[in-house]
């Protein structure tokens, strides 16, 4: 992979554009190979539904190109994670999905012809930290429901729990704010703002 000749853009081997740069990818993409995950069909699946139920929406009325949250699966020693810039995350293929080798705090390491997610430095740092865990889901709920006042009456019974600050996005910071909520014994955790 390689710069274009406009910095905004990424190419493939081909010199091909696969993706555009933008502000909310806070970590070095760098492509290791443009290999397609195989066996993607359940995580494609899986995102429809979540499509379907509106938790993985488009980025409508913004100059952003992509939609909300991400899934991922573990693999082999990394793991399998949605692409970047997605206009919608149903019906996906698999040049849709990434599979991240390895991350740092500023890098991924991945195979694919897509960035991956905006969002794969929280994922590893969960895989990293939590080796039971096989799959992580990221949604975005309407406010309106989840902050309702019967929706925060559910929340210690479905072990729901809020980070106590906002670890902002695209970060390792993500990780570890997620980390510690889980680490008290939280099932899903609510990312700050």
């Amino acid at each position: 992979m390689r710069r274009g000749r406009d910095p905004r853009y990424l190419l493939d081997g081909r010199g091909s554009r696969i993706a555009t740069m933008s502000d909310f990818i806070q970590f070095k993409p760098v492509q290791l190979s443009e290999a397609i995950p195989e066996n993607t069909t359940h995580m494609s699946a899986a995102c429809t539904e979540l499509a379907e139920r509106d938790l993985l929406s488009s980025y409508e009325g913004t100059t952003l190109i992509g939609s909300n949250g991400n899934i991922s699966h573990r693999h082999e020693a990394g793991f399998i994670i949605t692409g970047t810039q997605l206009g919608s995350k149903q019906n996906l293929e698999s040049k849709d999905f990434v599979y991240i080798e390895k991350c740092t705090n500023d890098e991924a390491y991945f195979h694919g012809t897509k960035l991956p997610s905006s969002e794969c430095l929280m994922h590893w740092y969960l895989y990293d930290n939590f080796p039971e865990t096989h799959a992580i889901i990221h949604v975005h709920e309407s406010n309106q429901s989840l902050y309702s006042e019967f929706g925060r009456s559910r929340w210690k019974e479905l072990a729901i729990a809020e980070t106590a600050n906002d670890a902002g996005n695209g970060t390792i910071k993500v990780g570890g704010a997620a980390a510690e909520i889980f680490n008290k014994g939280a099932l899903y955790v609510i990312l700050k703002n």
